[in-house]
């Protein structure tokens, strides 16, 4: 065989050697764009299903001079809202997704949350199913129902952003984060994971012109505790320890300040059960009943759905060094 004929047998290879390869990435990226295709026709099945399964056990609520959306969460007619929505309103109507419209009554509510429990005359609704808001992660799925601007029932869709969330209008702040669209007529409104069960309540949004919005909802853990306890006592008492607390930050030779777990003690109520018990201002609670503390918002929270009455028992540092002390709470003074 000549140079020649070496020549164009080796351009042939090359070509032949360029063509397999051009074909095995055209098969592989058909292969990729059908799967992506396949999985997002797989979500939008589950959002379709979801929103299908929920969408009945989702109400219109009118007040005086305000508009929201509700939970419907028992099938006798209970239903949850924002407090923001209905306070103040002696005249609630609810406008059920079949067109059907109740007066509603006011069973109680909780501003210090932004519960809210309704109730109307009616039987054999649809009811929404709690979903276990601890064990959501960043980055599930959610879809958000309610009545934004009006109009019915509006589906939306994203993802948790963030959990454990301490900014908002309450006292009491535990919040879900979303990026699924939230607006003003959603207030109250339903958080759902893709099998269609209620993780949060959509109760406030935070706007920025260089961000867009952020969204936030109430976890339905917390939900279901004001909802049992306005059922049973028509209102909510909290348990008090008689301390003011601030997160405990270090600053290093740099400048730069850390949060450390925990949650330091700056004053006392000179009514409270603290008071007498051993702890000292200056203290830092690291746990509560074994319970690890991280902050002084999961503290606060953490007393305050304790039983009123309850002995505890509470592990801090002082000095660096750990001790322990026990007391017993008591019921929240109103000034509190």
């Amino acid at each position: 065989m000549n140079r020649r004929s070496q020549r164009v047998l080796i351009i042939v290879l090359l070509i032949l050697i360029i063509f397999l390869q051009l074909a095995v990435i055209y098969t592989s990226f058909n292969k990729q764009k059908a799967a992506g295709i396949s999985l997002n026709q797989e979500a939008g099945y589950y959002i379709q299903a979801a929103a299908k399964k929920v969408i009945p056990a989702v109400v219109y609520i009118e007040a005086i001079d305000k508009s929201g959306s509700g939970s419907i969460i028992s099938n006798d007619g209970y239903i949850i809202t924002n407090s923001h929505v209905v306070s103040d309103s002696s005249n609630i109507t609810v406008r059920l997704s079949d067109k059907r419209i109740f007066k509603a009554k006011l069973i109680g509510s909780d501003p210090q949350t932004d519960v809210a429990l309704l109730k109307i005359n009616a039987e054999y609704l649809t009811a929404m199913e709690f979903g276990d808001s601890d064990a959501v992660d960043v980055g599930d799925n959610v879809i958000a129902i309610g009545n934004p601007f009006g109009f019915d029932f509006t589906v939306t869709t994203g993802i948790i952003s963030a959990k454990h969330r301490e900014r908002g209008p309450t006292e009491y702040r535990d919040f879900l984060q979303t990026d699924a669209s939230i607006n003003p007529g959603n207030s109250g409104g339903p958080l759902i994971n893709s099998n269609g069960k209620l993780i949060g309540m959509t109760t406030f949004i935070v706007s920025d012109v260089r961000t867009g919005e952020l969204g936030f909802a109430i976890p339905s853990n917390l939900i279901k505790i004001i909802f049992d306890r306005l059922i049973k006592y028509g209102k909510i008492d909290r348990s008090y320890l008689g301390i003011s607390l601030q997160d405990k930050i270090i600053v290093n030779a740099d400048g730069e300040g850390k949060i450390l777990d925990g949650s330091e003690i700056v004053l006392f109520d000179p009514k409270g059960p603290a008071v007498k018990s051993g702890l000292q201002k200056g203290d830092i609670i690291i746990k509560i009943n074994n319970k690890s503390i991280e902050g002084s918002n999961q503290l606060r929270n953490y007393v305050a759905w304790l039983p009123v009455g309850e002995n505890i028992y509470i592990d801090v540092l002082r000095n660096d060094k750990e001790l322990s002390f026990n007391l017993t709470t008591v019921l929240r003074p109103n000034n509190f």
